[in-house]
């Protein structure tokens, strides 16, 4: 696997390579077209295939330069300049500090591609210069290969201003909108005011994190020995000593695979040799994606995606899905993979299909389920549960549009 480093630089390879390549083909092809077509060993043949090449070549390669340059330029230079303003906040303090390297920051997204792009313009200007006085003849040479070449160097050098200029033009216009827009948003939400959209992206992170909150002192009361607060269920018959502590809906899956039939079909061809070969290969094609479709269908997934009600216990989980209660009994379960930062649990069992439970209420279930397999030990040490009680005391972040 290329490390991140290894792409840097094979990027900046590449950019020397067609650095080269374009220098090559501005200054000294040129000398080595008109010795194929006027000099001593002229060969018109050479001369034709050199002249198609050099005229394929060189645009590719001056505007792969122009294209990586302005990448690079972006995400290598951009990247280690943050880095840098990065790593000069960590040691100073102070929120100017910090404001002014966001300013920077923000400004370099524009202010590096721009330097790259004009810098990468006067340099192809000024190869193409020497190029037009680089041969004999000078630049008012009325050979027609010189002549040729030296309009080959002015469409190259318009071309090339015009797509600096196209994406100069709309790399500053997006930066201006994207700057506009975000001091605008930052403008609201300084004096409290929100999009519908982001009242209710802001509504649902609130919920989900207070859902959490929940569930962690939940478990405080377990690790305290005091009985958590219980629910009344009364469409459902509880089992001897059972107690319930949550009712809520989660998304329901379930992981397995199943028997799948299929029909193939078959059929008689005659006459012409070419008909009966089509026939028959429209035919295995047919057959041959029937049974592709029953294999992915038949194949081991998680199924049964849907809204279910879920009941938490002291001994089970209920779900209320398809139309009827299915019990996943604590005692059942083999193995266990909580993920708070996610709210997923996925439970296996000895005798029955993996369970997969997401949604906000799951974190409540996590709990329960990972006392009930290690006790206390698990409340205490299981990294997941150890993770989101240490991020449980970080703020709720506003949430931006993107």
């Amino acid at each position: 696997m290329t490390s991140k480093r290894g792409s840097q630089v094979g990027r900046f390879i590449w950019l020397g390579m067609l650095v080269a390549l374009v220098i090559f083909g501005l200054a000294t092809a040129p000398e080595l077209l008109e010795g194929l077509h006027l000099g001593p060993g002229a060969d018109e043949v050479a001369f034709s295939f050199a002249t198609l090449a050099y005229f394929l070549l060189l645009p590719a390669a001056l505007l792969a330069l122009v294209i990586l340059s302005t990448y690079v330029v972006r995400v290598d230079l951009l990247h280690a300049m943050e880095s840098r303003w990065a790593s000069r906040i960590r040691t100073e303090s102070g929120a100017t500090k910090s404001s002014n390297a966001e300013k920077l920051r923000r400004r370099g997204r524009w202010a590096l591609p721009l330097l790259a792009l004009a810098g990468t313009l006067a340099l192809t200007a000024a190869v193409v210069a020497l190029a037009f006085t680089g041969y004999d003849g000078g630049p008012y040479a009325e050979d027609d290969v010189a002549r040729t070449l030296r309009g080959l160097g002015l469409a190259l050098l318009f071309w090339a201003s015009v797509l600096f200029a196209v994406l100069l033009l709309f790399g500053l216009g997006r930066a201006s909108l994207r700057g506009a827009a975000a001091n605008r948003r930052e403008s609201r939400h300084r004096k409290g005011n929100y999009t519908r959209k982001e009242r209710s992206q802001l509504e649902t992170q609130r919920y989900s994190h207070d859902r959490l909150a929940a569930a962690l002192r939940f478990r405080d009361e377990l690790l305290d020995e005091r009985v958590p607060q219980t629910i009344d269920v009364w469409d459902f018959g509880a089992a001897d000593g059972e107690v319930f502590f949550q009712d809520a809906p989660a998304t329901y899956a379930r992981y397995y695979g199943r028997d799948v039939a299929y029909s193939t079909s078959s059929g008689f061809f005659f006459g012409h040799p070419a008909f009966v070969v089509a026939g028959l290969a429209v035919t295995a094609m047919g057959n041959a994606s029937a049974r592709s479709r029953a294999q992915m269908e038949a194949a081991e997934q998680w199924r049964e995606w849907q809204t279910a009600r879920v009941l938490v216990s002291n001994q089970r989980l209920v779900c209320f899905a398809g139309g009827r209660w299915l019990s996943f009994w604590y005692s059942g379960v083999v193995a266990s993979y909580p993920s708070m930062r996610e709210r997923t649990l996925t439970l296996q069992f000895g005798d029955a299909e993996p369970l997969m439970l997401v949604g906000d209420h799951v974190p409540l279930a996590i709990v329960m389920a990972t006392y009930s397999m290690h006790g206390r030990r698990g409340l205490l040490g299981h990294p997941d549960l150890v993770a989101a009680a240490a991020a449980l005391s970080a703020p709720v972040r506003d949430v931006r549009e993107p």
